[in-house]
């Protein structure tokens, strides 16, 4: 029997809680897939940190187990077009056990294709002290069996060979789910599963086509060469995308891992990304030789001034990887020009190869104009949430901006309708103080920004502001209303 164990499930997710309200903490998403004698369905994976909840005494002395009440609800017009409601019980350990173990749940609920309003509702049985958890989301399932289509990515924390189906059962394999898009440096591989449906349509039955999937960086949208792989497959009415990918190297930071389907021409016919956060302190490695970098008939060759030069330097850092700003402030320290000119020539030609001049200077007009719109009496624009925000999301769609309203501080939601891969992305920001500008980031529903569950609470005038409960990457909360 063939096992692999990357992960056990047995940690405390303490880093990124995907739902999080008081002491309970749960994880959650869901992926749809696609099954031909069936239809489509969607996978959900949920887990429940064991130290956030009660256990309580069974029967057998000695013995305790924890239950969860879960409810899922599935509408369409405020119909209700499905649901499941059922209690989710732990493993059972003895009383004297000083870890409280996670546990884990996955279902596969059959769903026709279209937009589902989603609600997941999380109770703890035995505690009714708890706050009842509500998570909402919109849930799009689109598969036409005559078009190309991709799964959703599972992210897979165990897998081994299947001796009796069960419900982790695919393709002879029982692949346990990893419910976190967070990896710390404890976890050496990301492994994940996905369908191609129909490529033997597009390509022909059995012909060749490219499976290639690599890791890159979430602001850059650029593939780091290291962790960039391919392979052929033949084409048939379901192929299986199942990899082992080995991250010890990978430094902390966020990141797109990339599925691309393409033909034997290597033209792209279709796409899939999954945003994940990487923890791996001390880790570091080159960007570039940099050194040997030619500044010959280059534009940085006119930027001869140190001091000019590492504001050009540090007016990057909103569209920087955490690579580029560690070595940036490394550099910030330094007066060495040449290699400065190197740095300053390699971040804008890994955006803009063809024309790196031209792609600076696109982007240094949108920092002089956050300058003019967002700098504070001791910050400058780019240096502020919002302008951080508008040089890395650009302009958003619509401004709400609320400056007078008697119970809340000032406050602005800025919604983006799309941004890097993301649709109905909004911000939060408010001003807590009596500086004319100074508006802080308190809550976003996107990737990789913080995310504060009361923050509604927060901006009530006389308040007690937090800010150690905003959590870094937190869940998807839609209630953008203050009106309670």
């Amino acid at each position: 029997m063939l096992k692999r164990s990357i992960f056990t499930l047995l940690i405390t997710f303490s880093a990124l809680t995907l739902i999080s309200q008081d002491n309970l903490s749960v994880f959650f998403y869901s992926s749809p897939f696609y099954s031909p004698e069936q239809g489509p369905y969607l996978e959900t994976y949920l887990t429940i940190v064991g130290e956030s909840v009660k256990f309580i005494e069974l029967e057998d002395e000695g013995q305790i187990q924890a239950t969860m009440e879960v409810t899922m609800l599935f509408k369409q017009n405020k119909e209700i077009k499905d649901f499941r409601k059922y209690n989710l019980k732990s493993p059972i350990v003895y009383d004297t056990i000083e870890f409280k173990p996670n546990f884990i749940d996955m279902q596969r609920i059959p769903l026709d294709s279209g937009v589902y309003s989603f609600e997941l509702i999380v109770k703890d049985i035995n505690d009714s002290l708890l706050s009842v958890f509500i998570f909402n989301d919109i849930l799009t399932i689109n598969f036409n069996e005559n078009d190309l289509n991709l799964s959703g990515i599972q992210l897979v924390e165990s897998y081994e060979e299947t001796e009796k189906t069960n419900i982790y059962s695919k393709n002879d394999y029982d692949l346990i789910p990893y419910v976190s898009d967070f990896y710390p440096n404890t976890m050496l591989n990301l492994t994940f599963y996905m369908e191609v449906y129909n490529i033997d349509k597009i390509v022909g039955l059995d012909e060749a086509y490219l499976l290639k999937y690599y890791i890159e960086g979430f602001n850059t949208n650029k593939a780091l060469h290291e962790f960039s792989h391919f392979q052929k497959q033949l084409a048939s009415p379901v192929n299986v995308v199942f990899k082992d990918m080995n991250i010890e190297n990978l430094p902390s930071g966020n990141f797109n891992l990339v599925i691309e389907i393409r033909d034997k021409k290597n033209a792209l016919l279709m796409d899939k990304k999954f945003f994940f956060q990487r923890s791996n302190p001390g880790m570091e490695y080159s960007l570039t030789d940099l050194p040997s970098i030619d500044l010959i008939e280059t534009f940085v060759l006119k930027y001869t001034n140190v001091d000019t030069l590492k504001e050009y330097i540090r007016c990057l850092r909103p569209i920087s990887d955490e690579l580029e700003r560690t070595f940036a402030d490394n550099q910030l320290r330094q007066d060495n020009i040449k290699l400065m000119q190197q740095f300053f020539l390699n971040f804008w030609e890994k955006r803009n190869q063809n024309n790196p001049g031209q792609e600076w200077e696109n982007y240094f007009k949108q920092v002089r104009f956050v300058n003019s719109s967002f700098s504070t009496q001791i910050m400058k624009g780019y240096e502020t949430d919002r302008g951080r925000i508008y040089l890395q999301y650009g302009t958003p769609n619509t401004i709400t901006d609320k400056k007078y309203e008697f119970q809340y501080l000032p406050y602005q939601i800025w919604h983006y309708y799309q941004t890097q891969g993301q649709t109905n992305r909004k911000f939060v920001f408010y001003k807590p103080g009596l500086a004319v500008n100074d508006y802080q980031l308190i809550h976003s529903n996107a990737k990789g920004e913080v995310s504060n569950e009361k923050w509604g609470d927060y901006l009530m005038k006389g308040s007690a502001l937090d800010h150690d409960r905003v959590k870094q990457k937190g869940g998807v909360y839609d209630d953008f209303d203050l009106v309670r």
